[in-house]
């Protein structure tokens, strides 16, 4: 088995229903599993740069978006991180 297909078994393993649940992105609308999935492909850097093109316009509302009130980067590169691990 190849090292690229080791990793994405071992991303497979690591994911729980709690951990794809949801939105991850409020204010853009990406979920937790459209992230894994980009993840998975190695992709991620294409949902992260959407995100912060459209930071810069339209522009975001995280305090009013996000339940927790904060800006959505935070939690996406610590779920980028956690499944990478």
């Amino acid at each position: 088995m190849s090292c690229c297909n080791d990793k994405k078994s071992q991303l497979a393993e690591a994911g729980t229903s709690k951990d794809l649940g949801g939105l991850i992105c409020y204010c853009f609308h990406h979920s937790r599993k459209e992230l894994y999935e980009a993840i998975l492909n190695s992709e991620e850097e294409k949902i992260i740069n959407d995100i912060k093109s459209k930071m810069k316009d339209p522009g975001c509302f995280c305090e009013s978006s996000n339940p927790s009130g904060k800006c959505c980067m935070t939690d996406i590169v610590g779920f980028i991180n956690h499944f990478k691990k």
